[in-house]
């Protein structure tokens, strides 16, 4: 406590130390705000149409995600739709390797109705796109 205390004193017979707890918030804030402003760029970047290996990819995974919840006891017949992220699209057109990566994925599914089965696809489709649990929602076909 005494160490405390006596830089408390030593600061407060300093004479600028408003003028430099301005400048350390303003640099604080400066880093804050190009640091997100960097990460908006990414989110807010404007959809290109992806090429043919994007989209081959992106059909791809839908198809095999389908015939594999299908697959799954109780599910029956599936629809399957991935919302994939637009960001990593366009770096798919200016020749990146990456594939795109889901961000949520909706399935309607004969079995939707049974809570077994919704887990049990819900778990699948998590580990399949690696998403996150939440991103998954499952619904019953109507009839």
């Amino acid at each position: 406590m005494g160490k405390i205390s006596g830089l408390v004193e030593k600061l407060k017979n300093f004479k600028h130390v408003q003028i430099i707890a301005c400048a350390v918030v303003l640099i604080t804030v400066l880093t804050v705000y190009f640091a997100c402003a960097s990460c908006s760029d990414k989110a807010t970047t404007t959809f290109v149409e992806a090429d043919t290996a994007s989209t081959d990819y992106c059909t791809s995974m839908r198809a095999q995600v389908e015939k594999i919840v299908s697959q799954i006891s109780g599910v029956g017949s599936a629809s399957v739709v991935i919302n994939w992220d637009r960001s990593t699209q366009t770096a798919f057109t200016s020749g990146s390797s990456e594939n795109p990566k889901a961000v949520g994925a909706l399935i309607v599914c004969d079995g939707g109705n049974n809570t077994k089965v919704k887990l049990d696809v819900i778990y699948a489709v998590s580990t399949l796109l690696d998403l996150s649990i939440e991103k998954i929602m499952v619904y019953p076909k109507s009839k």
